[in-house]
């Protein structure tokens, strides 16, 4: 593996310093960094983190930092080293693929966005404390970061 999609999930719990995630992301990702391994994102999975990320913030911050934190929160996640964005396919036709994915892979429509969006960008490694991809790691479809 070389390449490697991150899950929302482990973005979240990276920049939280209080969840139960936050030692397992921050290791993983010291863990990938050292081995030279790229980082890729798609717009969805930014936009799950400022949902999320957001959400948390929002509970503990007040209304007038809100918008700075998040901002140096997403700035904080852009600076990963060897970080890339993607993109799924512009095909309009490749859409239909999703409902394919979402059927062989019982994965939920963005579950099966960021599948294919790793498909098509040639990603064979996803970082995820998710079991929702339970079904494409057992077919070695990608690697388990």
């Amino acid at each position: 593996m070389t390449k490697c999609y991150l899950d929302s999930n482990i973005l979240i719990y990276l920049k939280d310093e209080h969840s139960v995630g936050f030692m397992r992301s921050r290791e993983l990702i010291e863990k990938l960094t050292s081995q030279n391994i790229s980082f890729y994102i798609s717009p969805l999975c930014l936009d799950e983190f400022l949902h999320e990320f957001g959400k948390a913030l929002r509970k503990k911050t007040p209304e007038k930092d809100f918008f700075t934190d998040l901002t140096r929160a997403l700035a904080s996640i852009l600076d990963l080293p060897q970080l890339f964005i993607v993109n799924p396919p512009i095909n309009p036709n490749s859409h239909v693929e999703v409902v394919s994915l979402m059927k062989t892979y019982s994965l939920r429509p963005r579950d099966a966005y960021h599948l294919l969006t790793m498909q098509v960008n040639n990603i064979d490694g996803f970082a995820t404390f998710d079991t929702d991809f339970a079904r494409v790691f057992a077919t070695k479809l990608l690697q388990k970061a």
